[in-house]
C-alpha cells in the first residue's frame, strides 16, 4: 500500500466509509485534495480530536509546527477545527468523513480536476449502495410545525426550534448544485446556490476557511422559507441538534439522488411524517401532486389523487400547496430518535457501516 491507499484506508474507518473504486478513481480523488505530506500528517493523527500540543506529543515535533501542520490541513478542507469551549484554550483538531466533511470542504478547491474524478469515484464504487444500508446521512424536517395533526412534535423535528438550539449561523454553497451548475445548458437545476446553513462550530469553520458568511437566525429561515415557495425541502444532518440545514432539491440534490438510485433500509428513516388526503375537502385540483417535487402524489382511475406512501419525504410541500387544507401530516407508528449530535452519528455510521461491509483494506 502506498500513502494514498493508506490515507483512503483511514478515511474508510469513519462513517459511511470511502470504499474502493474499481477503475482507482478514489486514489485519483485523493491526489487532487491531498499532498503527499498532507497524507503524512493526516495518518499521524489519533482518532477523535486532538489539540496541537497532543499531536505534537505524539510525533516529537514542537507545538508551533504541530499547530502549522493542522491548520494548513484544515485550510484545505481535510480535517476539521473547532475552537475550544473554554475561552483562551487551545484549538482541536479531529478527522471527519468522506461526508459530512472532506467532501464538502472542497468546495473552492481550485484543481477542478476533483471534480471530474468525483463523479467518476460515484460512478464506480459502491458508496452510494453503502449509504442505503443503514440510519441515512439526512432527515426530512417540515417548514411547518403546524401541519402535523393529531401527533405530538419533538424538538428535533420543528425546524425553528432546531435553529433555537445555536447560537451561530453560515450559509455557503451548495457542492450539489454547484457540480449542476457546471452541465451548462443541460442542468436541470435552477435553485440558487448559496443554501446550505452551517450552525455554531461548523458555522465558524466554514467562515475562518473561507466557505461560508455569517448570518443571522432569521436570515437562515428566510432561506428556508424562500426555499418553501419554490419547492425545496429541508433536509437535516441526522442528530437532534441538526449542525448542518439544507434546503434540496430533487433536481439538485445528490443525496437525494443516491436515495432514489439505491434502495434500501435507510430510505424509510429519511422522514418521521407522511402526508394524508382529506378527502371530505379534497377537490381534487391537483395542486398537491404538482408540487411534489418527487411525484409522490398521483391521480388514480376515479380521480382522486393518492399518496405513495413508501416514496412520500413527509416534507409538507403538499401540505402549504393546499388551498383547502385537505392534506396534514401524520406521524410514523415506527418514528425513530436521532442521535443528539453528528458526532453521535458518525459513530453510529462508523459501527453499521463495518459490521456490515468489508473495509478498504
Amino acid at each position: 500500500m502506498d500513502i494514498y491507499d493508506k490515507l483512503n484506508a483511514r478515511i474508510d474507518e469513519i462513517g459511511f466509509g470511502f470504499p474502493r473504486s474499481y477503475i482507482k478513481a478514489d486514489k485519483r480523488l485523493m491526489k487532487q485534495i491531498f499532498t503527499e505530506e498532507d497524507c503524512k500528517d493526516f495518518l499521524a493523527m489519533d482518532k477523535g480530536y486532538q489539540t496541537a500540543a497532543q499531536y505534537a506529543a505524539k510525533n516529537g515535533i514542537t507545538e508551533e509546527q504541530a499547530k502549522e501542520k493542522l491548520d494548513r490541513m484544515a485550510f484545505r478542507g481535510e480535517i476539521f477545527r473547532r475552537h475550544s469551549k473554554e475561552e483562551g484554550g487551545p484549538d482541536e483538531y479531529g478527522q471527519h468523513p468522506f461526508v459530512l466533511g472532506i467532501l464538502e470542504w472542497q468546495i473552492k478547491n481550485p484543481r477542478n480536476k476533483w471534480l471530474k474524478e468525483l463523479s467518476l469515484y460515484i460512478m464506480s464504487s459502491k458508496w452510494g449502495k453503502r449509504m442505503s444500508q443503514t440510519m441515512p446521512f439526512y432527515r426530512t424536517v417540515p417548514m411547518h410545525k403546524e401541519f402535523v395533526e393529531g401527533s405530538v412534535v419533538m424538538p428535533y423535528e420543528d425546524i425553528e426550534t432546531v435553529l433555537d438550539r445555536h447560537k451561530v449561523f453560515a450559509v455557503g454553497t451548495c457542492l450539489c448544485r454547484k457540480l449542476d451548475k457546471l452541465k451548462g445548458p443541460f442542468n436541470p437545476c435552477k435553485h440558487p446556490l448559496e443554501t446550505c446553513i452551517m450552525c455554531d462550530d461548523y458555522a465558524t469553520y466554514y467562515v475562518e476557511t473561507g466557505l461560508g458568511r455569517y448570518i443571522t437566525k432569521e436570515e437562515a429561515l428566510e432561506i428556508l422559507r424562500e426555499g418553501e415557495k419554490d419547492g425545496r425541502i429541508i433536509n437535516v444532518t441526522n442528530s437532534q441538534d441538526g449542525e448542518n440545514i439544507c434546503s434540496c432539491c430533487d433536481c439538485g440534490c445528490g443525496m437525494l439522488w443516491m436515495k432514489k438510485k439505491f434502495p434500501g433500509p435507510s430510505k424509510d428513516l429519511w422522514a418521521n411524517f407522511f402526508s394524508v388526503i382529506d378527502y371530505d375537502k379534497c377537490v381534487s385540483c391537483g395542486s398537491c401532486a404538482k408540487r411534489c417535487p418527487f411525484g409522490c402524489i398521483k391521480r388514480d382511475k376515479e380521480g382522486k389523487y393518492r399518496v405513495n406512501l413508501e416514496e412520500c419525504m413527509g416534507c409538507g410541500l403538499c401540505v402549504s400547496a393546499c388551498k383547502k387544507r385537505a392534506i396534514v401530516l401524520h406521524k410514523k407508528e415506527n418514528a425513530y430518535v436521532p442521535p443528539v449530535t453528528y458526532d453521535d452519528a458518525v459513530e453510529i455510521w462508523t459501527k453499521e457501516t463495518k459490521k456490515d461491509w468489508k473495509r478498504y483494506k
